[in-house]
């Protein structure tokens, strides 16, 4: 039985690392003359912000104008999260108004910390779905340890195995896998490994595709129990 849904926030809820944190990083790192490929942008997202500027200047091995990069990144990027409406995913409202309808608890756990994360789900008209956001300053350690994923799942007292994550990167997907919680992964920007595919209960290309799984299983276990 799925009993809660955990979702990751940038790149499965909402398409901010396309439009926002993978553009804006390309677009500032050009007009300092470092150039930052979008290969490499991908690999940093749904990672801890607080290793983001280590791995930045590390890409140029330390020759990096990196406070100014910094400076102008997140100036760029709060203009847009404060003030803009991202694009959501497709199939993001219908997975989680089958969520609402059926009774399944949601909550988002993101590494964006929780000024932004708040205005990010507000602005896009998804906050009131949710009952718990656990964001990356709340926690000591950020993905791929799954500390974020088991403060969200004990937030609610239900058992790892009852309870679902939604992720779409590498990151995210080792932290669900290493706090033992059943995984969902849908694929986007971001390489998987092939631990994360095997170890996930599906990969999909939209997360509507879950939705029949969600019903499936929900339906069997309650016919178990109707049984017992």
């Amino acid at each position: 039985m799925i009993r809660l849904c955990v979702f990751d926030m940038d790149g499965l809820l909402l398409d901010s690392e396309r439009n926002l944190y993978i553009r804006i990083g390309m677009e500032v790192s050009e007009e300092l003359g470092k150039p930052l490929s979008h290969e490499f942008l991908c690999s940093l997202m749904g990672g801890s912000w607080a290793l983001y500027p280590g791995k930045v200047t590390a890409y140029y091995d330390g020759d990096f104008p990196i406070d100014e990069y910094m400076r102008r990144y997140w100036e760029k990027v709060d203009k847009i999260v404060y003030h803009e409406a991202i694009p959501k995913r497709p199939g993001v409202i219908e997975i989680l108004d089958f969520c609402k309808e059926n009774n399944i608890p949601m909550a988002v756990a993101t590494t964006t910390h929780e000024d932004k994360a708040i205005a990010c789900l507000k602005n896009a008209g998804l906050d009131s779905y949710f009952d718990y956001v656990i964001t990356g300053d709340k926690v000591e350690h950020g993905k791929p340890d799954p500390e974020i994923f088991l403060k969200a799942v004990g937030h609610f007292g239900v058992p790892l195995e009852e309870a679902l994550v939604f992720e779409d990167g590498h990151n995210g997907a080792q932290a669900a896998i290493k706090g033992g919680i059943p995984l969902i992964i849908v694929q986007d920007l971001a390489k998987l490994s092939e631990e994360d595919v095997d170890k996930a209960v599906m990969v999909i290309d939209d997360i509507r595709k879950a939705i029949p799984y969600l019903k499936e299983e929900n339906e069997r276990t309650a016919g178990i129990q109707a049984q017992a």
